[in-house]
């Protein structure tokens, strides 16, 4: 109830424009509830129940008004309507029905009871619209015999000659026209018959009906198309109409559920295809057995029924369709989904016992592998022998077919190895970067060159960062270097002037020379790490030249012979007479050895023989410097030739272990190559350069 409070003396005229605005405001903020038709509001004509009815009615009337057309348009077709006039049309029907009661007058009136004959004929001119016949007979007991009807005769007249036959097997029967046609008959008789119509047809017979058929024939014979297109348009106008109203009910705006959308799709159609099934069936054999009238009368009812089904399906086909997934209301759906389920599972499980043979065979080595693939060639090859008895077509198609499969998996198996090996070579060779193409590989071929390309990135990865380290070793010593230089040249030269000055106090004096020295061996330290980290890393310049190694030896020999006497030591040189030339640096190669000299004087055992010579094999000219060793040498040689290792391991000599490190890079700059060995106590170091002419 709409809330309004009337105020005491109020005017009324207020009080209207109030009333108008409240009710106003209560219809705003009252909104209809969604999909109810509105409180006493007429019902859409898609919602009414008569409606429908009449649409549906309207839609078997006018399907059957069209079928009617279209079979009246097409009789009308083939009996030539649209090209013979309508009187030359009745002539030709009204002869044909005065044929026939010629026919049944002659089966009267030859019957061996001529009065009985005459009465029947009589009777059975007195209900048609004949005014006379007058008929002769050629033989017989009747020669003659007529009919005055007592009406107006017509215009109207049709003459007839019927042939009395008698055929070979002593049949007996008339024919209107005579003729053999081969067959062996014998003619007996004839009747002239002539018949002439009533002016006005009155009485209902065959002439009547004809009559009046082909007067409407001929009256409708264009309007039938009219009539067709237009029953054909309202059958269509109202089938929408159905569509569009299936499913509304209730004043509802979207379409409802029904009985008939709670049956399954497909069991519906199957449903309405059996019952149209049947009724085509029943109809076939209503028009087969029945009379005219009973068959059509069958054939219009059943007509209806068919159509009643096939249009109440497709209403529940358009319901379901608005509702919407309509296929899910199917047998059909709720079986797939059940066979999915089952396959999903079943597919489930396949997928779970594949895998499990995947990683059984992956598992198994490629030996077996092979093993196993040879014994099924071998299985299947006593299977087929023992299968052919001996035919041998199945035999040699066989063996085509087997080396047909195998060859190619051979030729792609080896080709496989190919690449595998290819693989393998690169990285011997320091390839790091090559990839061995796995795209076309299975099974533990593709394994083995993932295997190969990983070993490649990991060792490229490492030298890397070995060369990243390296380069950042060097040039922290650099660095380090060339910062420490410029502090040690002023310790170096205070150190030097401290000692040169006058001084009462030797302990200062002492100490002075301590600095010097230490200083000088620092200085020299750096030096040695300077050209360390230059000469392996190849960043040291060389100038290679031919020169003698003999005269250099020498030189080497005679710049160390005070130094190793101080130390107790005897050198023995050995070289060839004939000069020995090799492309080296002078400078770089005096340092090589100077190092390896220096070297000898700092590890050698006191009171030992040093060894020097020089020979020439195969195009290479081979220094080698050969002692004893003061301490024990109890590292290999890869650790020997390491930086900052020195052989005296409690380091209580003054080298720094860079010497032969040094001595090595700078060898190989030029060409060369240095080995160390050792046996027991003796250190021994072999230098091989290439010799020129």
């Amino acid at each position: 109830m709409k809330p309004f409070f009337r105020k005491k003396n109020a005017d009324p005229i207020v009080e209207e424009i109030a009333q108008t605005v409240q009710d106003a405001q209560y219809e705003a903020v009252t909104p209809e509830p969604e999909n109810v038709a509105p409180v006493n509001r007429k019902l859409p004509l898609t919602h009414r129940t008569s409606a429908k009815f009449v649409a549906f009615l309207l839609v078997i009337i006018m399907v059957i008004v069209v079928i009617g057309s279209a079979a009246g348009a097409f009789i009308m077709v083939e009996e030539e309507l649209y090209t013979t006039s309508e009187w030359a049309y009745k002539n030709e029907a009204m002869r044909n029905i005065a044929e026939g009661d010629i026919r049944t007058l002659i089966h009267y009136l030859t019957n061996e009871n001529l009065d009985a004959g005459a009465d029947d004929a009589m009777r059975y001119l007195s209900d048609r619209n004949i005014a006379s016949i007058e008929m002769v007979f050629s033989e017989g007991p009747r020669n003659n015999w007529g009919y005055d009807g007592g009406v107006k005769e017509s215009s109207t007249e049709y003459s007839a000659v019927w042939y009395h036959m008698k055929e070979k097997d002593g049949v007996e029967n008339w024919y209107s026209l005579y003729s053999n046609y081969g067959y062996d008959v014998e003619q007996i008789g004839t009747v002239e018959a002539t018949i002439r119509l009533a002016d006005e047809l009155t009485q209902p017979d065959t002439y009547y009906y004809a009559d009046l058929l082909i007067s409407l024939a001929f009256a409708m014979r264009f309007w039938v198309y009219a009539i067709g297109i237009g029953a054909a348009i309202l059958a269509i106008a109202a089938f929408v109409f159905l569509m569009c109203a299936s499913g509304k009910k209730n004043g509802l705006a979207t379409a409802q559920p029904g009985w008939g959308t709670k049956i399954p799709f497909d069991l519906l159609t199957g449903m309405t295809a059996l019952a149209g099934f049947l009724i085509i069936q029943v109809m076939v054999e209503a028009i087969y057995y029945a009379s005219d009238i009973e068959a059509a009368l069958a054939g219009i009812a059943l007509g209806i029924s068919l159509m009643a089904i096939c249009l109440g399906w497709c209403m529940s086909f358009a319901t379901r369709i608005k509702l919407g997934c309509w296929w899910k209301n199917t047998i059909i759906f709720y079986a797939l989904k059940i066979a999915l389920v089952v396959l999903r599972k079943i597919w489930s499980g396949v997928c779970v016992c594949f895998r499990g043979m995947v990683s059984l065979c992956r598992g198994i080595p490629l030996v077996w592998k092979t093993a196993l693939g040879l014994a099924a060639i071998a299985l299947i090859e006593v299977l087929v022998i023992a299968g052919a008895y001996c035919e041998e077509d199945v035999l040699l198609t066989f063996w085509f077919v087997k080396h047909l499969v195998l060859v190619p998996l051979v030729l792609y198996v080896a080709l496989m190895l190919r690449k595998l090996q290819a693989g393998g070579k690169a990285l011997a060779t320091g390839d790091l970067g090559y990839q061995v193409d796995t795209k076309r590989m299975f099974w533990d071929f593709k394994r083995h060159g993932e295997n190969l390309n990983s070993i490649g990135v990991g060792m490229t990865a490492a030298v890397e960062q070995r060369l990243k380290s390296e380069r950042m070793k060097t040039e922290l010593i650099t660095n380090v270097s060339h910062d420490i230089k410029t502090p040690l040249t002023s310790i170096i030269n205070y150190a030097d002037l401290i000692e040169k000055e006058q001084c009462d106090n030797p302990t200062i004096t002492e100490y002075a020379g301590v600095l010097h020295r230490q200083s000088d061996r620092l200085k020299r330290l750096i030096d040695d790490l300077v050209e360390a980290s230059k000469a392996s890393t190849g960043n040291l310049e060389v100038l290679l030249a031919p020169c003698e190694v003999g005269v250099m030896l020498t030189q080497t020999a005679g710049e160390y012979e005070q130094k190793l006497q101080e130390k107790d030591l005897v050198l023995f040189t050995s070289q060839p007479e004939q000069p020995i030339k090799i492309m080296a640096d002078g400078r770089r190669l005096w340092r090589v050895f100077d190092n390896l000299m220096n070297n000898v004087c700092k590890y050698a055992q006191r009171s030992t023989r040093v060894y020097l010579t020089l020979e020439e094999k195969n195009g290479e000219a081979i220094i080698s410097f050969k002692n004893i060793s003061r301490e024990p040498l109890n590292l290999s040689t890869d650790e020997l030739l390491e930086r900052f290792v020195q052989g005296d391991n409690s380091r209580k000599s003054e080298g720094n272990g860079l010497g032969l490190s040094i001595a090595k890079s700078l060898t190989e700059l030029q060409n060369g190559t240095m080995e160390l060995t050792t046996d027991g106590d003796l250190f021994k170091v072999v230098l091989r350069f290439p010799t020129i002419s």
